[in-house]
């Protein structure tokens, strides 16, 4: 059998890669999304479901998923008002953050959801919900005691310590007016987007706290989608639909500015759109993440926009005559670092975004989600930002275009220090009634092979990868403290779940709590290197990713069987540090005191 070490000369064994059927998009209507025209999609109905044989199990460690069930406490089904009519505004869902609000150790769950259209606030009903942590997978429910009572049309969530006090603040995008959720560090929110100027009425869909400016102080970036009235919404009737509609392409609807909001380092905000030279550019997005791409200790934007070309923004000082310190400037050079398109020269309906490095050359790579019928994405970086699409040679081309995906995140679900992908998927409009397209949609879980390539093993990793949902917003964390990464997925027209990761493995973890005092309070844009083992084995706290979620602010490193291991820290100030003995645990490490602190297993 294979084993998995992180050994540079190891058996690799036999790399199973599940055979996945090519499907196609064929459809008639305004909500068609057009294939590549190089690039053409086949015309087959997608397979029914089929239970796997047991003779067919891969070699190897195969990660194993349990859906945790109301019995802990964590209910949730967000409400969408999906109608008949498919409104475009019913499409996106919600997204789930992960923030330890009360900071006991546990990481807690934040749901977004959605309300009636046209918007009312009479008809306010269905708010969001904070599920505290008590431990073992156990939940309770505890918006309104928090004051934590989301109202609106909302999608999206960020997690970041905006006033640098130790406690996570918590934004909400929406269809209507996002708001932003100050921590008191009482176990209580006050909600503060007026006052500080951060509402962005547009349609916005996700959004990311980092320190852009590099002044220590996190700052936040606001992505926008379409054009849209609630009050008069835009309807695509077709004829042949049981409904008469069918749901409208994003191509039909106009771009909206981003927004990007700089901290003062108070409870107030700069938006610096204008002045940044964002308001330049008007896209369609739905992903966003904010990472050092390029190695040089400034972290770089990254949008993913649909159905038009992604956004990279590099960020530099400000060369106004006036400016200050803290002013920045977006220059847009996607198209040039080969990230705006495909290999092909397409333009994709990008929805969800992952970065990391995947492939351990000490850089990081990109994974965007796409629409049914085309191939998500993977983009390699082999340094200075100059990207390859390497999507077919990772294998990750074929078994996608059967689904359409949004909420994705790389974890290493074995801890054997190679990060896996795990992929939520679900249709935005339900169109089996043309006969060729699924509208529940099975996730995925592909296994890092260690040599470049992934192996789609989803129906081996749980009773929850053999079932359809409408997956949305994704995120990642440790919820039960275990040393193994689990996931929350929000779901569309049905539960939102769970996933504890049960894999059975020798391998240990290592789990890092980063608390800058130069660099921004979260440690955002630090990088930790585990020294002595090749190839390069490092995790960078990125700001963002997924789609409208966001992850744990914990760094997770599966260190295989090794006991012990030193660790090189580079925070964003430039400050470097190493710190030697850390075994598989919980630890905290404090910007310049070249010393980590390690945590109960259990608190």
């Amino acid at each position: 059998m294979r084993t998995r070490t992180l050994q540079t000369d190891r058996s690799r064994g036999l790399r199973f890669t599940t055979c996945c059927a090519v499907f196609a998009l064929c459809l008639t209507g305004c909500g068609d999304r057009v294939a590549a025209p190089d690039n053409p999609p086949l015309q087959v109905k997608a397979p029914a479901k089929v239970t796997p044989a047991a003779s067919l199990r891969p070699p190897g460690v195969i990660p194993h998923f349990v859906t945790i069930g109301p019995e802990s406490g964590f209910r949730f089904e967000r409400y969408d008002d999906i109608s008949p009519r498919r409104r475009i505004t019913e499409v996106n869902g919600g997204g789930v953050a992960i923030i330890d609000y009360d900071l006991d150790g546990f990481e807690d769950v934040y749901m977004t959801n959605g309300s009636k259209l046209p918007l009312n606030e009479a008809k306010f009903t269905t708010p969001g919900a904070l599920f505290r942590n008590r431990g073992e997978m156990r939940f309770q429910e505890v918006s309104g005691a928090s004051g934590l009572v989301q109202h609106g049309f909302d999608h999206g969530c960020a997690v970041g310590d905006w006033d640098g006090d130790g406690f996570a603040d918590l934004y909400l995008t929406a269809f209507g007016n996002n708001s932003f959720w100050r921590n008191h560090g009482d176990g209580t929110f006050t909600e503060v987007s007026v006052a500080m100027g951060v509402t962005v009425p547009e349609w916005s869909s996700s959004a990311a706290f980092a320190d852009m400016n590099q002044d220590g102080w996190t700052d936040l970036y606001v992505v926008n989608y379409l054009a849209e009235s609630d009050t008069a919404p835009t309807l695509c009737p077709n004829a042949a639909s049981p409904s008469g509609y069918v749901g409208c392409s994003p191509a039909i609807f106009d771009g909206v500015t981003d927004r990007v909001f700089l901290s003062t380092g108070t409870w107030q905000a700069t938006d610096a759109t204008t002045e940044s030279g964002l308001a330049q550019h008007s896209g369609k997005g739905l992903g966003v993440v904010i990472v050092d791409l390029d190695n040089d200790l400034k972290p770089e934007i990254y949008v993913a926009n649909d159905g038009q070309e992604n956004y990279l923004f590099a960020i530099e000082p400000s060369m106004r005559e006036d400016a200050v310190g803290a002013d920045i400037r977006l220059h847009e050079c996607a198209m040039q670092n080969n990230i705006a398109l495909n290999e092909t020269g397409y333009a994709q309906a990008s929805m969800g975004v992952a970065s990391a490095d995947y492939d351990r050359n000490g850089t990081e790579d990109l994974f965007l989600t796409h629409f049914f019928g085309d191939t998500n994405t993977l983009y390699k970086n082999p340094g200075q930002m100059l990207f390859e699409d390497v999507t077919r040679s990772s294998g990750l081309g074929p078994p996608s275009r059967g689904h359409l995906g949004f909420g994705t995140a790389f974890l290493d679900a074995d801890n054997d220090g190679w990060l896996d992908l795990v992929i939520a998927n679900g249709h935005v409009d339900d169109r089996e009634w043309m006969g060729s397209q699924p509208w529940k949609m099975t996730p995925q879980f592909y296994r890092n092979e260690m040599d470049g390539a992934f192996s789609d093993i989803s129906s081996f990793c749980g009773d929850y990868f053999l079932r359809a949902w409408l997956g949305r917003g994704l995120a990642v964390a440790d919820l039960n403290r275990d040393g193994r990464c689990d996931f929350v997925v929000s779901h569309q027209a049905d539960h939102s779940v769970i996933l504890s990761n049960q894999t059975r493995t020798s391998n240990s973890s290592i789990e890092i709590r980063l608390i800058g005092t130069t660099s921004n309070r979260d440690g955002t844009g630090t990088s930790v290197t585990v020294q002595s083992v090749t190839p390069t084995l490092r995790r960078t706290l990125i700001g963002g990713g997924s789609f409208q979620s966001a992850s744990s602010q914990q760094l997770q490193i599966g260190i295989g069987e090794l006991q012990r291991v030193d660790l090189e820290i580079t925070w964003p100030s430039g400050i470097v540090e190493v710190i030697a003995g850390i075994t598989p645990g919980f630890w905290t490490i404090v910007e310049g005191r070249a010393t980590a602190v390690q945590n109960p297993q259990s608190l």
